[in-house]
């Protein structure tokens, strides 16, 4: 019994995740970019499919959607392999509960990730941790990954902002990635 408890508990770290609104558990993936609901059962790569959740690992791979969050297990980890073109439209790359994210392509993958809103919370475009309760959360882009974010907060009070990325620890952009920010 004692030997099962590592599997276990690196099982929990990555419990599902939300990707255009539709909830996929480890090994299940987006057909396109119009599925309704995620197909389970797939240990091994798809052969054709626009987002894969396998291990704590999301690949893009051509998805142009919603938001993508985690959710489920506190301080999980996520980690975002590009291939080709992707985007996030109107919504975010967050984990709320303070894990890390590390978004990451071997060859030149790209995530484009935009937003506009004009609501009391702010505009995000990575985020990990803004609730004032996690202390942790760590962002890393790296490889060949480019990543570029436009957030826009409308509002007219004095509490909107706008973040191009939001971490409550650090922020890394290493190897041959990139970042290319614009917040209004």
């Amino acid at each position: 019994i004692v030997g099962m408890l590592p599997t276990t508990a690196f099982a929990a770290s990555y419990a599902k995740i939300s990707v255009n609104g539709i909830l996929l558990r480890d090994a299940a993936y987006l057909a396109d970019n119009s599925s309704t609901s995620a197909t389970t059962g797939a240990n091994n790569e798809p052969s054709s499919y626009v987002a894969w959740y396998k291990n704590g690992v999301l690949t893009l791979k051509g998805y142009n959607g919603k938001g993508i969050e985690t959710q489920g297990v506190a301080a999980g980890e996520l980690t975002v392999k590009l291939i080709g073109s992707n985007s996030i439209n109107n919504g975010a790359l967050e984990s709320d509960n303070g894990g890390d994210i590390t978004v990451t392509s071997d060859s030149s993958g790209t995530l484009s990730i935009s937003k506009t809103t004009s609501g009391s919370n702010p505009a995000n475009g990575i985020e990990t941790g803004l609730s004032a309760s996690y202390t942790t959360g760590n962002v890393t882009i790296k490889g060949n990954a480019k990543v570029t974010i436009n957030m826009t907060h409308n509002g007219t009070s004095t509490y909107e902002k706008a973040y191009g990325i939001f971490a409550k620890e650090n922020i890394t952009i290493s190897e041959n990635a990139s970042v290319d920010i614009t917040c209004a």
